[in-house]
């Protein structure tokens, strides 16, 4: 699969907080990353999972992509997020796919 078609599932997953299928679609050394500060938000599939589970547990919380790109194993979308406590978050994320799975999703946020 492409890192857009990775990306695009691991959407629908987040949309639908169905924790089995996202998590899935991380390899399990994954690692979440907030930028510009490069601080790790999340290393490992076990982190990932309880990180996503809280978020998963509100019930208004839905992802809207406004917009895509892609460059080699990067799926790169621009999104806003809502339903959580802060939200909407304007996202930029960047999803690095290999071997059909997420190694590293480095994340830029707004809140507004």
């Amino acid at each position: 699969m492409t890192p857009r078609e990775i990306a695009n599932l691991q959407l629908l997953a987040y949309n639908a907080r169905d924790i089995d299928a996202f998590c899935a679609l991380f390899d399990d050394q994954a690692e979440l990353i907030d930028l510009p500060s490069s601080n790790t938000i999340a290393t490992g599939i076990d982190e990932i999972r309880t990180f996503y589970e809280g978020r998963f547990s509100e019930p208004d919380l839905q992802c809207t992509v406004h917009a895509h790109s892609d460059i080699g194993n990067f799926a790169i979308d621009r999104e806003t997020v809502y339903g959580l406590p802060d939200s909407p978050v304007d996202v930029v994320a960047m999803y690095e796919v290999i071997e059909d799975k997420i190694q590293r999703v480095f994340f830029i946020r707004h809140n507004n």
